[in-house]
């Protein structure tokens, strides 16, 4: 290749990326309009994910997820608590999503911002009994429980929290390990023998599947961040292991009809498939 040739090269890659900033969303509706995505995949077309399970040595489970660009690590601590006076004989787990300017410029620094909570709120609203059975968290009825600490934390943001924070989750549970636990009546102190450390069995596996309304009128699975940022609805689909389906979730004004609901979910068992494999 000559130098001028190289030269003309660099010009034209300026020249678009400059379009694309100018102009993102004319520059989205080439591609839609052609029926493909600026990255190249078909609007049903999930990238590639990663998983790999215990990640983080200091933590009892713990998973690293890649979806594309966007990557997670999520790490769980347990913790001896008193349980609920309503609850006595129930463990807990609380989860909380990490998005900070180091993952995202979308992101501050500072308290969690709306993304964060929505997405932690969400996840304690899927797993909790869905999941995890609380009563197998318990050590002592009345006295001493299990309480699961879920940290969520994106190292860097690409598009689709949610299904990179389930798939987490998921993994990071599934390699979770608690040390056998017993309560000494006599001094109220609870001792953990680490090397008799047992799995946490799961009431069932979730498998997320993301879709977004790009321009009002074009939907795509797995939106990246440029594409999230001209959706105008999103609907988010979890089944289980058993195909059953556990959650239909939509965000935003666009107008999402029935029909499209259904191949949400058609696509959603699809993905299940490809996520099952990579979390054995």
């Amino acid at each position: 290749m000559s130098q001028g040739d190289v030269a003309n090269s660099g010009q034209v890659v300026f020249a678009i990326e400059a379009f694309k900033r100018i102009h993102p969303v004319e520059f989205q509706r080439r591609f839609l309009t052609q029926g493909t995505r600026h990255s190249g995949r078909g609007f049903s077309q999930f990238r590639a994910t990663h998983v790999t399970k215990g990640t983080i040595s200091t933590a009892q489970g713990s998973s690293t997820v890649r979806i594309g660009n966007t990557t997670v690590v999520c790490g769980i601590k347990a913790e001896v608590s008193e349980p609920d006076v309503k609850t006595p004989n129930e463990g807990y787990l609380v989860t909380n999503v990490d998005l900070s300017p180091m993952c995202s410029t979308h992101f501050r620094p500072g308290a969690p911002g709306e993304t964060a909570q929505v997405s932690s709120e969400h996840l304690h609203r899927l797993f909790g009994d869905n999941v995890v059975d609380p009563e197998s968290l318990c050590i002592e009825p009345g006295q001493a429980v299990w309480a699961l600490s879920a940290d969520i934390v994106f190292l860097k943001y690409d598009g689709n929290v949610l299904d990179a924070a389930v798939i987490a989750l998921t993994a990071a549970l599934e390699d979770l390990q608690l040390p056998k636990a017993e309560l000494d009546s006599a001094t109220g102190v609870v001792s953990a023998d680490k090397t008799m450390g047992q799995r946490l069995k799961l009431r069932k596996r979730l498998f997320p599947a993301t879709f977004s309304l790009v321009d009002g009128a074009y939907l795509v699975a797995d939106a990246d961040d440029a594409e999230e940022q001209l959706a105008t609805a999103t609907v988010m689909v979890v089944i289980d292991d058993s195909d059953r389906l556990i959650n239909i979730w939509k965000r935003g004004a666009g107008d999402i009809n029935r029909e499209t609901i259904a191949r949400c979910v058609e696509d959603a068992g699809t993905r299940k498939a490809a996520l099952a494999k990579e979390l054995e």
